[in-house]
């Protein structure tokens, strides 16, 4: 297997988002009386940073302080991870055999540190990645964070793999080739730029081969 510089999203490509942050949104909505406007509703937001994500919120009527809601959201979806977060079907088999074939992997998200750290944890998968880049308060894009990526590995051929658009454009941005996950979160053409499109975790060594051959 041709190794690579694999730089991964998380939510929609390595983690099933929905097994913990609609549970999480559920009673968040609850909680504050508003009614909820249901998990696709919710799930479109996957891949949004969460300044985003609250900056919605508040347009549908939720009150008080943004870093308040931010943080009630922080607390239970953390909760909701070590109690209910839950992989894609093959992710860590598959993650350890590109490692083991000479691949470096990491890992660039919207999310920030904590929820990551929590991710990666309940998934028993942190210690596969090389580098970690998530989104803190500096605000970097995810374009600018994969190129500080494949800048730290120069010789390698670099591939972003993801289900959202912020993926096909941070890719396309550093000039880097990009594999979407139609499992994921994408609406109607969103990954129509992509180079090649996995429909499973488990077709992605075969599908960088041919791309990196």
């Amino acid at each position: 297997m041709t190794s690579a510089l694999l730089i991964f999203d998380l939510d929609g490509t390595l983690y099933r988002t929905e097994s913990s942050f609609a549970r999480t949104m559920r009673r968040v909505y609850e909680v504050h009386g508003i009614s909820y406007p249901g998990d696709a509703a919710i799930l479109g937001t996957v891949g949004e940073t969460f300044a985003a994500f609250v900056d919605w919120l508040v347009e549908q009527g939720f009150t008080g302080s943004p870093q308040d809601l931010r943080d009630e959201i922080s607390r239970i979806e953390l909760a909701a991870i070590r109690e209910h977060g839950a992989l894609y079907e093959r992710v860590p088999e598959t993650l350890r055999d590109l490692r083991r074939a000479g691949s470096i992997l990491t890992l660039c998200t919207n999310g920030d540190r904590r929820y990551v750290d929590a991710v990666l944890g309940r998934g028993g998968i942190a210690r596969l990645f090389s580098q970690l880049s998530t989104f803190e308060e500096d605000g970097r894009s995810k374009a600018e964070r994969v190129g500080d990526l494949l800048r730290a590995y120069p010789e390698r051929a670099g591939i972003v793999v993801g289900d959202r658009h912020h993926d096909i454009e941070a890719a396309r941005h550093n000039g880097c080739r990009v594999i979407g996950a139609a499992y994921g979160y994408a609406r109607d053409g969103e990954l129509a730029a992509a180079d090649a499109r996995i429909h499973s975790f488990a077709e992605l060594p075969a599908t960088i081969e041919r791309l990196v051959a």
